[in-house]
Formats: structure tokens, C-alpha cells, sequence
């Protein structure tokens, strides 16, 4: 699939005022590293998976356990977040086990993961500072594109929640590509898409091997986003990281969308 956009600008001032985000300036310039487009991981890079889990873990344990059972109730919760493994654990392995642990816990494997994917996929919501960042991208013209590794249902249903399809529809999802990231292939076919040379897209990702060492391999630019409990394998030099973040909060003056004055107020 391919949506080819171009870019010149990526300066952008913002505020969220009065529960609305808002353009305090704009100005032009190129992206970081002399790129010029963008290619993003999904899980955990463009929505929060972890958070997203979380919720549905509470949501599974709140069917067995009451509020006023709170060691039990949060003993499962953390069992059943643990268990994931930032979401690396299979499937079918994971139910396999929490069924184990939990033999409470009705329904046959293949059931439970059905169950899974469709209830999961409500906890998934597009934070305010990236809705932000994909309208200014495609606003400007700049070329993104995603590349997740996943089964592809379950990754086109979060991004079709999280909207993101309205923004740009050069997307490759490993299991309908047929390769996943590491793999050079992937990487150069979402270049392709966008019709850049590898070395003037810079890639954002949560993974060291998958994301940041597979885009270093084929020439890009890599941004990692560092989160807590996340560590740098020691198999792999951490030289192919070009930018280190431990936030989407400061993705957007690492991608060059510089802030002068940001006032973050609760949203009502």
C-alpha cells in the first residue's frame, strides 16, 4: 500500500490550553539528522501497549476478584502484566500459563485469545501530543509511514481505532508482509513506499534489536524510545541509536517540533 506525501517544514510551537491543543508558532527547517520522513514502530511507540494491557488486565481480573479484595485483585493484575512480557510472550503460551496460575479462568485457549484481541483493542487510545505530531506531519507534507511487527487483524483493528490510517496508509504489518523487523526486507519496502532513500528516514521505535538495530542495518537514522524497566541488550552496540528518548513527551523536539513555552494542563 502506498501514501506518498513530501515535506519542507517540521517547527512547531504548541500549548494545550483550556483542555485544547494549540499552535503557538511555526517554522520551517528540516528533521533531525538531515532526514526527511519518518517511520514509526506501533506498539508502544505511536499508543501506549503497556498501558493499554494494563487496563485490560485489570478489566480481567475485576471478573474474578472484587475491589474489596484488593490483594488478591492486584496480585492477578500484576501476574497477568508480568506474564506479557511487553507483549514478546505468544499468545497461546500465555493464556496456556494463566490458566495454569488462574484456573478460574474459563474458556479454551484458542477462545481466550479471540477475547483478548477484541477486548484489548478498547483500552487503546491516540494520546493528544501524537494525534498532534501525525496532523503536523501530514499537514506538511512530511512522508511517515508505520512498520509493526504483529498478526495482521489484530495490528490493522489498533490502528483503525487509534485513527491512524486517516494520516497515512504506508503501513507494514510483519505477518501480511510476510517478514518482520529485524529483517532488512520489511524496512526497505516501507523506504520504498515512502520514496526515500533509507538514509534520510529517521525511525522511532520502543525495540533495540527489532526497531533501532533492524533500521540501522539498512541505513536510516534511529530514534529509541527508552521505556522504564526497557534495557539496551548487551549483544548490541548502543552506537546505532542516534537519539535516546524516555518519553513520547519529548519525541516532539527530538523529531525537530521544537518547544519554546508548553503549558500541559489537565484535560477536563
Amino acid at each position: 500500500m502506498m501514501f506518498i506525501v513530501g515535506y519542507s517544514e517540521a517547527m512547531l510551537l504548541f500549548v494545550m490550553e483550556n483542555g485544547k491543543v494549540s499552535d503557538l508558532a511555526q517554522e520551517s527547517n528540516s528533521l533531525p539528522f538531515g532526514t526527511s520522513a519518518i517511520l514509526f514502530d506501533l506498539d508502544d511507540t505511536l499508543h501506549h501497549r503497556s498501558k493499554a494491557f494494563d487496563g485490560w488486565a485489570r478489566e480481567v481480573a475485576a471478573r474474578y476478584y472484587t475491589a474489596e479484595q484488593t490483594e488478591k485483585l492486584e496480585a492477578m493484575i500484576a501476574y497477568l502484566v508480568e506474564l506479557d512480557m511487553h507483549g514478546y510472550r505468544p499468545r497461546d503460551d500465555y493464556f496456556r500459563q494463566a490458566k495454569q496460575r488462574y484456573p478460574e479462568i474459563q474458556g479454551s485457549i484458542e477462545q481466550l485469545i479471540i477475547e483478548y484481541q477484541r477486548d484489548v483493542i478498547e483500552h487503546i487510545v491516540l494520546e493528544d501530543d501524537i494525534q498532534l505530531l501525525l496532523q503536523r506531519l501530514q499537514e506538511r507534507q512530511i512522508p511517515f509511514g508505520i512498520v509493526t511487527n504483529g498478526e495482521g487483524a489484530q495490528q490493522q483493528r489498533k490502528i483503525i481505532r487509534l485513527g491512524i490510517d486517516k494520516y497515512t496508509s504506508c503501513i507494514f504489518i510483519s505477518k501480511a508482509f510476510g517478514a518482520q523487523k529485524p529483517a532488512a526486507s520489511i524496512f526497505l519496502a516501507a523506504a520504498n513506499c515512502l520514496q526515500k532513500p533509507t538514509q534520510d528516514i529517521l525511525f522511532v521505535g520502543d525495540n533495540p534489536e527489532f526497531d533501532i538495530w533492524g533500521a540501522h542495518q539498512v541505513g536510516m537514522k534511529t530514534v529509541w524510545i527508552q521505556h522504564e524497566q526497557r534495557y539496551w541488550p548487551e549483544h548490541i552496540s548502543q552506537d546505532v541509536a542516534d537519539l535516546t528518548i524516555h518519553s513520547f513527551a519529548e519525541l516532539l523536539p527530538g523529531l525537530g517540533l521544537h518547544v519554546d513555552t508548553v503549558k500541559r494542563e489537565q484535560l477536563s
